[in-house]
């Protein structure tokens, strides 16, 4: 059961609905200010000292006076607990019952408290028998946290297709993880010393791409996973014998192939870190002109409700919406997925912290995952071991 939140517009705007208030205190005189008193028929409170008085010129009553042809409008900070009272009366959440509008930045906490869901991550470190590299189940109930350990191995790039994960181990190839039944299958190959990274699944022509740090480029594979084509950023690697892009991610929609590298020129490994998401066209195999630039280290190229995002990671932003910064976190930012109007961002152990000083003033070291309302920039940190370290992506 969760409050939405609601305006003191939309309150006024229900002429002939009639309101109740719950609770008689600050939050009542503040909410009665801003609505129609006209509307109020009285007063309702849990304190048997109060019943019986007038607060505010409205007579207070017991709970068990509630008619059911009215509004009731808590206000009061114990929400959970009148909510789960109003709701033994046979009453709904946000169509008998409502928070005050002055609580919305309650409900914004309490969301993200009582949040009840279940990610998977992988990550990419050095393998232990417990933590490191693998793919997790991460179970979210409130405040309780359980982590299992599904797989072993150097894991980094994972994509949800219904009800299975993709997922790759860098030294071994693609696995596929069923959800029904949680039992992990190798489903196809990945070129030797080609360092694997991010895989996206393109529905309009049913396509895995498989980003590749080590070939400068993203391969193409059918849904047997027979590589199909390659798509190379630039000449470098063949031109100095060493990958020059340092790619990691990629996703695919419709003609277009994006892939998030720390720099569009290929001059990384000389400290220039001009990172972008380059386009290619899946039907000329071409690279386009890159959609996003100076980026700092990013990853994790993707879309949700239409519109492209990335990690900005060394200086921990998230963009989307013209890459605009809609939120900043004090880590290296790698991993990300999107539930219910909620972000929910990976952060890593920093390794380049230096590069970021006078940049943020906040530089954690922890590893875990960041549970992010765009709307009302609150977030909740979800702490996971420091020997796990490392967090590369994230599916729902």
């Amino acid at each position: 059961m969760h409050l939405e939140k609601t305006s003191f517009s939309k309150l006024n705007s229900r002429e002939n609905i009639p309101f109740i208030i719950f609770g008689a205190g600050d939050i009542a005189t503040k909410t009665l200010r801003k609505i129609n008193k006209g509307n109020v028929l009285f007063i309702v409170d849990n304190s048997a000292n109060l019943q019986g008085t007038n607060f505010q010129q409205f007579e207070i009553k017991k709970p068990e006076e509630i008619q059911k042809n009215a509004l009731i409008i808590i206000c009061s900070t114990a929400i959970s607990d009148i909510s789960a009272q109003l709701s033994k009366m046979g009453l709904q959440p946000n169509s008998d019952f409502i928070a005050s509008p002055v609580l919305n930045d309650l409900l914004a906490i309490d969301e993200l408290e009582k949040i009840n869901t279940t990610l998977y991550f992988t990550s990419g470190t050095v393998t232990k028998e417990i933590y490191g590299g693998g793919l997790y189940k991460l179970s979210l109930k409130g405040e309780e946290v359980k982590i299992e350990k599904l797989y072993s191995g150097p894991c980094y790039g994972s994509v949800r297709l219904q009800n299975k994960i993709f997922f790759i181990d860098t030294d071994k190839g693609i696995n596929c993880l069923n959800l029904d039944s949680e039992q992990i299958t190798p489903v196809g190959k990945t070129p030797e010393r080609s360092r694997a990274h991010g895989i996206s699944y393109n529905e309009s022509n049913n396509r895995f791409y498989i980003t590749c740090s080590y070939l400068d480029g993203v391969l193409e594979y059918d849904e047997q996973f027979n590589e199909l084509r390659r798509f190379h950023l630039s000449p470098k690697l063949s031109q100095y014998g060493e990958p020059m892009h340092h790619c990691n991610d990629n996703y695919s929609i419709g003609n277009s192939l994006y892939v998030s590298m720390f720099s569009s020129s290929g001059n990384w490994k000389r400290d220039v870190f001009d990172g972008c998401i380059a386009e290619f066209n899946l039907e000329t195999g071409e690279r386009q002109t890159d959609v996003a630039q100076g980026l700092y280290m990013p990853h994790n190229v993707t879309m949700f409700d239409g519109s492209l995002h990335v990690l900005d990671s060394l200086p921990g932003h998230l963009r989307t919406n013209n890459f605009s910064i809609i939120g900043t976190f004090p880590a290296f930012t790698r991993g990300i997925t999107y539930k219910k109007g909620l972000y929910f961002v990976g952060q890593s152990k920093n390794r380049n912290f230096s590069k970021v000083l006078g940049l943020s003033n906040n530089i954690s070291i922890d590893c875990g995952i960041i549970i992010f309302n765009p709307e009302s920039k609150v977030s909740r940190f979800v702490q996971l071991s420091m020997q796990i370290g490392e967090i590369h992506s994230i599916t729902g």
